[in-house]
């Protein structure tokens, strides 16, 4: 790749090179959302297309019909060759300050379907960023960076400092810029909160009831994991890939199942809380009286309570046992002898049966539900992230980028460990 810009009179010149070439695009800005894009591309019949673009976020950019600099071809400073390919275009400096003029570039070796300028444009095998000083003399910076005579400034060299010029799969690993790292650091903060802390909190509710020294102490550690933990490391994970968008969210898989999580994530945390501090009062249930006449009634299913009228009967049947004896001349078992008051306290066969309350209410499980939902949604989420936003947004595959190769091994590796201790 040769790049090379130069300030002469009024005008800003630029000029990209490459061996194979589909389209280029340079960017007067320091990243791509809002900034106005001078793409460029040859054609079969030995015809040059200039388009300028702009884009709200990193989708691919459209015509601006009305541009507020207008640029214009260099046909004499343009080469179309077989093995090299150099384009050039002017436009009006900027109105800025000319010792610091950041720029983008991106490029592809699949050439757009038309000459039109609306043609729609193959996603970029590379891009980067770059700043420029166009007031610096040329014996001020090393030859590659940037270099100027006069009023003229020019880089020469191969990709800009930080970002490798081949593209593909092959090659070695990039060094992340500013913005890569921070979306480095968004992911990694989205990875531990929604798969590593939620799915914690989900096994402490499953497995620390039946330990004795938990089962009083499970709500507490639960709470403190999905909140007190997560909420912070969730929290400011979300606000980098929010910041990172620009002006315009949510225009694609990944920034809108985020924000589902995000949302879902609160609903849980309001759900857990109503559920736990604010539980309903149990309705009493209408005695069952034929249950109880039932001789196969199975004594584990249902609570014998005695009725008003079986406590009556019992009183009336005691006094009468204090002024009479049986034939054989013993106190009647009914009587308020010991075996009497034992009597009394268990209610007879012919008690109303009232069915036991049994289960946990629907809504404890619509929680449980919602939370392995999250975690799920989270899991396709991160997948998603490295392996179609990053190419997307940096234009570079996973091969090249050594932490997301570290996470997809670990993303990996983690759905079979969390399916398998799940089931468990």
């Amino acid at each position: 790749m040769l790049c090379t810009t130069h300030a002469h009179a009024d005008q800003l010149v630029s000029q990209l090179g490459f061996e194979q070439l589909g389209w280029m695009a340079m960017g007067f800005g320091s990243r791509m959302p809002d900034t106005p894009i001078v793409v460029t591309w040859p054609n079969d019949d030995g015809s040059i297309t200039l388009s300028q673009r702009q884009a709200p976020a990193h989708i691919m950019p459209t015509v601006v019909d009305d541009p507020a600099q207008t640029a214009t071809l260099e046909w004499d400073n343009s080469i179309l060759a077989t093995n090299s390919t150099s384009i050039a275009f002017t436009l009006p400096l900027p109105t800025a300050s000319l010792n610091s003029v950041p720029l983008i570039w991106a490029y592809s070796t699949q050439r757009p379907s038309s000459s039109a300028v609306d043609a729609a444009l193959v996603q970029h095998d590379n891009m980067g960023t770059f700043t420029i000083d166009l007031t610096q003399p040329m014996n001020a910076l090393p030859t590659g960076t940037a270099a100027a005579t006069g009023t003229s400034t020019q880089v020469v060299g191969p990709t800009p400092t930080g970002r490798p010029s081949n593209s593909g799969n092959a090659g070695p690993d990039v060094v992340l810029s500013a913005s890569q790292r921070n979306i480095r650091t968004h992911g990694i903060l989205m990875s531990v909160g929604f798969l590593v802390l939620l799915p914690l909190g989900v096994f402490i509710a499953r497995f620390s009831r039946t330990i004795p020294f938990l089962k009083d102490k499970w709500f507490t550690a639960h709470w403190f994991v999905q909140f007190v933990l997560s909420g912070p490391i969730i929290f400011a994970g979300w606000a980098l890939g929010y910041q990172f968008a620009g002006n315009v969210h949510f225009q694609d898989n990944h920034t809108r199942a985020g924000l589902a999580l995000l949302i879902l994530y609160l609903i849980q945390l309001a759900w857990g809380t109503i559920i736990h501090f604010f539980k309903p009062a149990r309705k009493p249930l209408p005695p069952l009286a034929a249950a109880a006449t039932t001789p196969d009634a199975d004594p584990e299913k249902h609570l014998r309570l005695p009725t008003e009228q079986s406590v009556a009967s019992h009183l009336h049947s005691s006094a009468s046992s204090e002024a009479h004896t049986t034939t054989a001349g013993v106190h009647s078992t009914m009587g308020l002898t010991s075996q009497g008051r034992t009597a009394m306290a268990r209610p007879s066969a012919r008690d109303v049966m009232v069915p036991a309350i049994t289960g946990r209410p629907p809504q404890n499980y619509g929680h449980a539900i919602l939370g392995l939902a999250i975690i799920a949604l989270a899991f396709y989420n991160v997948h998603e992230g490295y392996d179609t936003e990053w190419p997307k947004v940096f234009g570079t595959p996973v091969s090249r980028v050594a932490f997301l190769r570290s996470l997809r091994a670990w993303w990996i590796s983690w759905v079979v460990v969390r399916a398998s201790l799940y089931s468990g």
